[in-house]
């Protein structure tokens, strides 16, 4: 059935007389999400910036009188240059972040103590995950939103949304502080001194939930505001203390693989600088918030401000975070529970090789298709409020088609090049795992790889469904990419625990390719034709161009740890040489198959980069 512009359904009275919809993901929920359950993604609307941005507290936001056609132009002018920009904030952190991913294996090393502390340390995230898209979401940034358009910048009623907002965050993260036994017995397979040493872990790592709620409501209203840098930077100071911390406990007592060896003073330092690291990256939004003339009094009472109703969407969006975060902590619960089922004096991977893995896939995807998408969402939205004009549907094909192809032209060749290089790149950065361990790891970085297309595809899916506010398709759409991977976790917990990792990574695959294509021919049938036969012809052009380059880069990566006896000097060798040979052969495939739109993308970094450093 093909998509009608019609009107939305009226929306429930707002007491500042505005009926728009304004939804505003924030960028940290994808980080919580990538590592426990790849394949459901995050979303940001960066919003308006420059002297023009809405600023709390200080006055009635402001468009600088540009039209709505000025507007769309300069979102198109802009989406290069913002993709840039936020690749190059992201970049940085993923680093350190990639830093603090190896020291943290040198220290706990990839086996129980491992898990214990991923197991412990990852919690957190799934809870304020629901937080956030339960609050956040849900009600405080389109209040927030609205407010701003008031006279008065809508001050008294962001100060007593925000008491509240900031007082519920604390009260969760009291009760889950208390109750972290608990919660590590249910929602993990550890036993003995590894879950002994996880609930410990687990103590001091709960608090994150307060601190990791209120940098996320912090950076928002910074967002909000149209601050965005400091709000992506801020992580950076998070991964120093981390990785401080980690540095400390290595001068201190070195690796600690077995969980019976730990101490007090070692939980201390490695948990409490984990949880210190994200107090750090909070606190230090407090000045830019008091520089953007932001102040804040605590204010009780909400009653007749219009919280009665929250909204069918709001409801159902959360409820599809719900299902999403269930699944993530069924795949913990069983990735926890690999080492011990494996056999004796036999390695197994379990939930810190799939995180491990993970931290190297989300590298490429959060660098160009989560930044391209990024500053695609505006636009999707802004087309979705013009879809009663002439040319609505047109504009939603065109932004569509360019969310299907633009991230994938750098995303084809850097999955391919990963698959083709996995283990020397894993040996390469974990370089304390084992031949064993790092052989296990690649493995799942494999499928991770082999998954970051269809990956992409399903965050363009849910920036369509909050950009046209259709809550029940994105519902029935997380079931299905959620339902599958947790048959293939199911399957991984009576599989034999040495693919018992694999098995889930391969759900993470067919999950994000099956719901990939629903989506695209749910899409083109709404839009009435989507030109999936350029999508796919373009797919298939890009990827005979990577296989190009793939191949040759795998086999004289393969042939240089060969020759020097699988040394950590060979993988560094592999992964330079194997990245050069790729780059070069790929230009060769890309010339070859006449794909002219890598040719635009790569000139178009190349620009954007030169105009930054002029």
């Amino acid at each position: 059935m093909s998509y009608r512009p019609r009107r939305a359904a009226e929306p429930p009275p707002d007491p500042y007389g505005d009926d728009e919809q304004t939804r505003i993901i924030p960028r940290t929920e994808l980080e919580a999400l990538a590592p426990a359950l790849p394949g459901v993604g995050r979303l940001v609307s960066p919003g308006p910036s420059g002297p023009g941005a809405p600023r709390v507290g200080a006055g009635p936001p402001s468009d600088g009188g540009l039209s709505q056609d000025e507007l769309d132009e300069r979102d198109r002018r802009n989406l290069g240059r913002n993709s840039v920009l936020m690749a190059s904030g992201t970049l940085v952190s993923r680093v350190l972040g990639m830093v603090n991913a190896m020291l943290l294996v040198k220290v706990v090393g990839q086996t129980l103590a491992a898990d214990a502390f991923r197991s412990a340390n990852s919690l957190p995230n799934y809870i304020l995950v629901l937080l956030s898209g339960g609050i956040l979401n849900a009600v405080l940034l389109p209040q927030i939103t609205k407010a701003m358009k008031r006279p008065d910048g809508g001050r008294e009623f962001v100060d007593r949304l925000l008491t509240v907002t900031f007082a519920l965050i604390a009260g969760v993260a009291l009760l889950c502080t208390v109750g972290a036994e608990v919660l590590m017995r249910v929602f993990t397979r550890l036993q003995g001194p590894a879950l002994h040493l996880a609930v410990e872990f687990a103590f001091l790592c709960m608090p994150q939930v307060l601190f990791y709620g209120v940098f996320a409501v912090f950076g928002n209203l910074l967002n909000a505001r149209g601050s965005f840098g400091p709000y992506g930077w801020a992580p950076v100071l998070n991964n120093v203390v981390a990785i401080s911390g980690e540095l400390a406990f290595l001068r201190l007592w070195g690796q600690q693989a077995d969980p019976s060896a730990w101490t007090g003073s070692m939980i201390l330092v490695l948990a409490g600088t984990a949880s210190l690291g994200i107090l750090a990256q909070a606190l230090v939004l407090v000045p830019v918030l008091a520089r953007t003339g932001f102040r804040w009094r605590p204010r009780w009472g909400l009653r007749g401000y219009g919280f009665g109703q929250v909204g069918r969407f709001a409801g159902l969006t959360f409820l599809a975070l719900c299902i999403a975060q269930g699944g993530g902590l069924f795949i913990m619960n069983v990735a926890t529970g690999m080492i011990d089922r494996g056999p004796a004096g036999q390695y197994v991977a379990g939930y810190a090789a799939y995180q491990n893995a993970n931290t190297l896939f989300q590298m490429p995807y959060s660098l160009i298709a989560f930044s391209i998408l990024t500053a695609l969402f505006p636009q999707l939205a802004r087309a979705w409020q013009r879809r009663d004009e002439e040319s609505g549907l047109d504009g939603m094909r065109e932004l569509l088609h360019k969310g299907l192809t633009l991230p994938m032209v750098g995303i084809i060749p850097t999955s391919v090049v990963l698959i083709a290089l996995a283990r020397p790149v894993v040996r390469g950065i974990y370089w304390s795992l084992a031949p064993v361990e790092a052989t296990a790891t690649a493995w799942a970085l494999v499928l991770m790889a082999a998954s970051t297309v269809p990956y992409t595809i399903v965050t363009l899916q849910q920036q369509y469904c909050f950009a046209t506010e259709q809550g029940g398709t994105n519902l029935w759409m997380q079931c299905l990419v959620t339902g599958l991977q947790v048959l293939f976790a199911l399957a991984a917990s009576f599989a034999p625990a040495r693919v018992g990792v694999v098995t889930i990574c391969a759900g993470m695959f067919v999950g994000n390719a099956a719901l990939s294509i629903v989506f695209t021919g749910y899409a083109r049938r709404q839009m009435e034709g989507l030109n999936l036969r350029g999508v796919l012809g373009l797919y298939a052009r890009m990827l005979a161009a990577s296989v190009v380059g793939g191949v040759p880069a795998y086999l004289v990566g393969s042939f240089i740890v060969w020759t020097m006896h699988d040394t950590l000097l060979a993988q560094y060798a592999a992964d330079a040489v194997g990245v050069v040979v790729f780059s070069v052969f790929l230009l060769i495939g890309v010339r070859i198959f006449r794909v002219r739109e890598f040719d635009a993308f790569l000139d178009s970094i190349l620009r954007r980069l030169h105009l930054r450093r002029g």
